[in-house]
């Protein structure tokens, strides 16, 4: 079984020479840890090195409305303007009010970026984006006929991690970390690095120039966090139940369905994740990608089958295939090698 998926991430390295790829599976016989192109010079374990999961962060932001909702603080439904009267004109119109329900399933009608991000450096491109240049975005900005529709959003996801945050009086890092990451015993799932931690960063490049870590500040919950392949696998042994945790019934809920909205024929949205069908298997599969300049990520499970995986590679995409995957009309290199993977597990069994 090691060579052969060995020799899936291999062939996917090809295409990229200079680039990485890490996998963890998990499933009931325990974890297993592959990768290629990683600098072992460093002598720090493979599933302890920090990589950019990107828009992942939004399956966090999805547990973390779920514990709040666990504790009767917000509901599901509330208006957006419950918490944040101020922005009347981008959340309500005369006929609908925005709801949480609809921030996190990506039917909020906001569109995926903010009209008013000024880039400032291609390669950390929302790191001069603030929080007083978000306000100014969300003040100004008209909710017109409401379509009920699915519209990917990373203004709608890491508003509501504000959102969130704010109702609990701290910032979104802290927050994910009491109601998330204490709760699953994860040590290396952050925001923002310690000087300790930046030997264990994976480091990234462009055209021999180092990527700088991402920034998202003003909107975190959308893609900000940092992770490791050991977190990120207990992560995904909670969701699966493989493990005895206090997250089990939060991790259930957003698992569901969430009123039959479809981001495409095949796929449904439950709380921040994507639902699937594979079309070989006909098992469901919850998962959701993620991509920041240095990273590419995938994580994925077939709960049926009690098989979880989690992918990070520093490959990059051709601009013509980043706008397709932008547009909803091809698979990242994550999923590219997942689907492999699924399907050579499957196999074996």
């Amino acid at each position: 079984m090691e060579t052969r998926i060995k020799n899936i991430l291999v062939s996917k390295q090809n295409r990229n020479n200079d680039s990485s790829i890490l996998l963890g599976i998990v499933n009931q016989n325990g974890r297993q840890i592959y990768s290629v192109g990683i600098d072992d010079k460093s002598n720090i374990p493979v599933e302890d090195r920090i990589f950019e999961i990107g828009s992942i962060s939004k399956v966090f932001t999805a547990v973390f409305l779920q514990t709040m909702i666990r504790d009767n603080i917000v509901q599901l439904d509330d208006s957006v303007l419950k918490y944040q009267p101020s922005y009347i004109r981008a959340f309500s119109n005369n006929r609908k009010e925005i709801t949480l329900r609809d921030l996190i399933t990506h039917q909020s009608n906001l569109p995926r970026d903010a009209s008013n991000i000024k880039v400032q450096d291609r390669m950390n491109p929302f790191a001069s984006y603030q929080a007083k240049d978000l306000d100014q975005f969300l003040s100004n900005f008209q909710l017109k006929k409401y379509k009920n529709k699915w519209k990917y959003s990373n203004v709608g996801v890491g508003f509501l991690g504000n959102l969130l945050a704010s109702v609990l009086g701290t910032e979104y890092e802290e927050a994910i970390n009491a109601r998330i990451c204490k709760p699953l015993d994860l040590h290396n799932t952050f925001i923002n690095i310690s000087d300790n931690n930046q030997r264990r960063v994976i480091k990234t490049y462009m055209k021999n120039k180092e990527i700088p870590p991402f920034s998202i500040p003003a909107l975190p919950g959308a893609g900000g966090l940092k992770s490791t392949l050991n977190d990120m696998l207990t992560f995904i042994e909670g969701n699966l139940r493989l493990t005895d945790n206090p997250l089990q019934q939060v991790f259930n809920q957003t698992h569901k369905i969430q009123n039959n909205i479809r981001v495409d024929n095949n796929t449904h949205m439950g709380l921040g994740w994507m639902i699937s069908k594979d079309k070989q298997t006909q098992d469901y599969i919850h998962w959701h990608t993620g991509g920041t300049v240095g990273f590419n990520t995938y994580i994925g499970m077939k709960k049926e089958k009690k098989m979880g995986i989690i992918i990070a590679t520093t490959q990059k995409h051709s601009m013509w295939k980043l706008v397709k995957i932008l547009l909803g009309l091809g698979e990242t290199i994550g999923e590219d090698i997942a689907f492999e993977v699924y399907n050579y597990l499957l196999s074996t069994e």
